[in-house]
């Protein structure tokens, strides 16, 4: 179907033109498309997307990402990949391709493979981009897709989950009400290190079609929750000390006056509802095992319920006890 439709428009070889999916998240095609003159990586998003419950969203989120690829590499062309084709219609665009050197940041991770300086520069990155988009009209203009960030975070990760714990419900409906009213700045919205391409200090990034003109402590607490689950399956503090790292040098980037805005305790609520979101909620991670799956859902109840608002408490929080993960 991608092929055709790139072959419709004339973007590539009718007769020599091949398409290889890539591995990706959960809701889109992404296919390298090749032919003798072209090596480019074309994106479509899905209406279904691909998990065991039922997850539906508006398709339109693929301009929304797209808008986010010209307007951070407007200011920042070096931290993301260069939009190609865009076909609106097909809901379809074309990107460069990087290099095989390029490897996202989770399969090092996975690997235990934990580099400070990665770590801190992603923290400036992220930094510059909330920054430079801060309370900007442009931004704010271009990125109010409120229903597409409803319907690809705050329904699948948060409200779901209230049947399972009605004991937080209130909690809940609280943090959402928060989010989805905090109007700062640009939100890349999947913030994770499989959509954080790296080679050696060079970091690119990819798949934000959950861009939203919002509430920056999202992204901040997006990226800790991975970390700071990373560090309950390996039992390794080095990845607290990546998520230190991170949130320290984005911090500065984004400068102590605006910090205060975002908020620590704004931050330290939603990870800990995150790394409970995916156990529980629509898009659960793939490598916890049942049993460290129980003792997080029991660490992160247990200290939503003590209300803590500074990352040195939740570090303390979720680190191990009595030989149990988190």
């Amino acid at each position: 179907m991608v092929l055709d439709i790139l072959k419709k428009h004339q973007v590539v070889s009718q007769e020599h033109a091949t398409a290889t999916p890539l591995t990706g998240g959960v809701s889109c095609e992404i296919y390298l498309v090749e032919d003798p003159k072209n090596k480019l990586v074309a994106k479509r998003a899905l209406e279904k997307l691909k998990v065991e419950k039922d997850w539906f969203a508006d398709t339109s989120r693929n301009l929304f990402e797209q808008r986010y690829l010209k307007y951070v590499g407007n200011q920042f062309p070096q931290y993301v990949p260069k939009i190609l084709h865009s076909f609106e219609e097909e809901r379809l665009f074309t990107m460069e391709f990087f290099p095989e050197r390029f490897k996202d940041w989770k399969k090092d991770l996975m690997r235990g493979q934990t580099s400070m300086v990665v770590s801190q520069k992603i923290g400036d990155i992220l930094g510059a981009i909330h920054k430079v988009s801060w309370h900007e009209p442009i931004a704010e203009g271009l990125f109010k897709s409120d229903e597409n960030f409803h319907q690809l975070r705050l329904e699948p990760y948060f409200e779901s989950m209230v049947s399972i714990h009605p004991q937080l419900a209130g909690q809940i409906t609280a943090l959402c009400s928060r989010v989805a009213t905090t109007k700062h700045c640009l939100v890349h919205g999947d913030f994770s290190p499989k959509n954080i391409l790296v080679a050696g200090e060079e970091i690119k990034i990819v798949d934000c079609e959950v861009a939203w003109y919002g509430d920056p402590s999202f992204d901040v607490a997006f990226l800790l929750h991975h970390l700071l689950l990373k560090y309950c399956h390996f039992n390794s503090t080095a990845y607290l000390d990546l998520a230190v790292a991170f949130y320290t040098r984005y911090r500065r980037a984004i400068g102590e006056e605006r910090f205060l805005v975002v908020g620590e305790d704004n931050v330290v609520e939603l990870t800990l509802m995150m790394m409970l979101a995916r156990i529980d909620g629509k898009s659960p991670v793939e490598y916890l095992s049942a049993q460290e799956k129980s003792h997080i859902r029991e660490r992160v109840i247990r200290l939503l319920g003590k209300n803590i608002t500074k990352l040195d408490l939740l570090m303390e929080g979720v680190q191990h006890n009595e030989n149990k993960v988190c």
